[in-house]
């Protein structure tokens, strides 16, 4: 059995049936530690939680790691948390993991986005900018829009806050380059109409190889049972196992409903 934390990075998509796949809602503190005591074959982040609620610790990871738990990373939390932990032996998958990796991206408000509660399949409600500079890249490519159009667009979509970015709020921004006196606004409608969905792209990615896993190299290191850590682990416990009591139904995706249940901020 493998464990998959994911949300908005896969919402709407109708995914093939694995028996052998378990997708829980985006990763928050203590969540990996306690997939752990499941003894999965693998573990993939895509998405985790951040905005008023404690991110995955790293911790976790290293501890998955150290009992011989592969854990892929991908798209969002997952791309950052592999960018900082794959000399440690985590697994990166996708484009956006090799731009943290590489430090062309930087700032956690690429992939961070504002998100439709469960009910609603955890559907995107603002832009991230990894969407963003990828649907502009390909209009450039495709001559859709010149190159310092392209770039005035991505500026002014990096100056809004990521809860408030979407299409007409960077169109809407000074700094974006205006519609009328472009002179032909269907350049511009394009980019909405044809955005790249990269998180998408890379979480599908990670699916993939995990139905082929990778063999990581093993990389040795001392994992520290701190005080800090032992606080951790004996509050999560008290949580329980996702697959265990009342709370069961929080953590498990119905395969038939493909429906997320998570509210909130992600990146």
């Amino acid at each position: 059995m493998k464990i998959v934390f994911a949300g908005p990075s896969l919402a709407g998509e109708p995914l093939q049936d694995q028996h052998d796949l378990e997708l829980r809602p985006p990763v928050k503190q203590g969540d990996l530690y306690l997939a752990t005591l499941d003894r999965p074959s693998a573990i993939g982040i895509i998405d985790g939680v951040f905005d008023g609620v404690p991110s995955v610790w790293h911790k976790e990871i290293l501890w998955a790691l150290a009992h011989g738990i592969p854990v892929y990373g991908s798209s969002s939390m997952g791309a950052l948390r592999a960018a900082e932990l794959d000399s440690f032996g985590m697994i990166g998958v996708g484009t956006i993991y090799q731009a943290y990796r590489d430090g062309v991206f930087e700032d956690d408000d690429e992939v961070a986005l504002q998100h439709g509660p469960a009910e609603m399949g955890y559907a995107p409600l603002t832009l991230p900018m990894v969407n963003v500079r990828a649907t502009v890249a390909e209009a450039v490519s495709a001559d859709i829009l010149r190159r310092d159009e392209g770039d005035a667009v991505t500026a002014a979509a990096k100056a809004i806050f990521f809860k408030r970015r979407t299409w007409d709020a960077v169109f809407a921004s000074p700094a974006a380059p205006a519609k009328k006196a472009a002179g032909d606004a269907d350049r511009f409608d394009w980019l909405e109409n044809n955005t790249v969905d990269q998180k998408k792209r890379d979480a599908l990615s990670l699916l993939e190889q995990l139905g082929n896993p990778a063999i990581a190299d093993a990389v040795a290191f001392d994992f520290e049972q701190t005080e800090m850590w032992e606080r951790g682990v004996s509050e999560w416990q008290n949580r329980g196992s996702p697959r265990d009591g009342a709370n069961a139904d929080e953590y498990r995706l119905v395969p038939q409903e493909r429906l997320f249940r998570w509210t909130g901020s992600e990146n």
